[in-house]
């Protein structure tokens, strides 16, 4: 069998960060810095910041709905739009939101009435809640746009309750998929930011370990260039080639694992969160096993 590797292609990546503190600290203030941003604001922090959001070309969605939250990403993901950034802040408050949709539809499923009260839906549930979730991470990291998810901060406890330290207040591991990770401080009456996580090749980190937070500052470390470029849409499966795959996988019958291995390089739940050039691939090849199945059966 032929070896799949490739020589990687040099790329200046969007900024891609997760950014926590404490309540106070200013998370949202220092977020809605960076001009020409589409605020997805979860628990309506944005209000007191009209005039600056007006000033630096941003605009406003809220809610905290996870179903409304997707469509608006997929919006960003497939049309052209004028917006550099998109900033969902907290993320924490997102977390919670699926929890609630799912504790519903669980609960009014339950077999028996203990069962709802004591919201013991066990592995099932969990497994949807960190579905709903991820799906709106990859969304967040598939965008052309440099992208901030804001979260409260909470106290992490170790053995015998004492306090090690502290941590985002979201699902846990979920900072691990961004490339930036900073704690925000509040050191002598400036918003300091702290570098707790970057992914660089080795000696070539952007950032230092303390910075003053500021666009200014992000635009000299990242780079201007790559804050402020345009973005790409992305074409998506269409209703016509999920319909047609699924057509074409009820006649050629396809193992579940090899399906599942398409999701997991697609990094995708299902079809429609395909590409149009993924689904295509899938359809070429299911439709080429056909064509040797109708070879076989003459």
């Amino acid at each position: 069998m032929a070896l799949k590797g490739s020589k990687p292609l040099l790329a200046d990546k969007r900024l891609k960060m997760f950014v926590f503190g404490p309540a106070g600290v200013g998370k949202t203030t220092a977020a809605i810095m960076f001009p020409q941003t589409y605020i997805i604001d979860c628990e309506k922090g944005t209000e007191n910041y009209t005039s600056s959001i007006i000033k630096s070309k941003s605009v406003v969605f809220k809610s905290n709905n996870p179903d409304e939250i997707k469509q608006e990403l997929k919006s960003l993901l497939t049309e052209k739009h004028e917006f550099k950034t998109v900033l969902l802040d907290p993320i924490t408050q997102i977390y919670n939101a699926i929890q609630e949709k799912w504790t519903r539809i669980f609960e009014k499923h339950a077999k028996t009435e203990k069962e709802a009260e004591v919201q013991d839906f066990g592995m099932r549930y969990w497994a949807k809640v960190k579905g709903d979730y991820k799906s709106i991470i990859r969304m967040l990291l598939s965008l052309d746009m440099n992208v901030i998810c804001t979260s409260h901060q909470k106290d992490i406890y170790g053995n015998g309750m004492t306090k090690i330290g502290v941590g985002p207040d979201s699902m846990r591991g979920d900072d691990y998929a961004f490339d930036l990770v900073f704690q925000l401080e509040n050191i002598n009456g400036k918003r300091m930011a702290k570098t707790i996580k970057e992914r660089s090749e080795i000696g070539k980190n952007k950032f230092p370990e303390s910075f003053e937070w500021s666009y200014a500052n992000f635009s000299k470390f990242y780079g201007a260039e790559v804050l402020q470029r345009d973005s790409v849409p992305v074409l998506l499966a269409s209703p016509d080639q999920v319909s047609e795959i699924k057509r074409l996988l009820d006649v050629v019958k396809i193992d579940s694992e090899e399906i599942n291995k398409w999701f997991t390089k697609a990094d995708v739940d299902s079809f429609d969160e395909m590409t149009s050039d993924q689904i295509s691939k899938c359809i070429d090849y299911v439709s080429k096993k056909l064509e040797v199945k109708k070879e076989v059966t003459k």
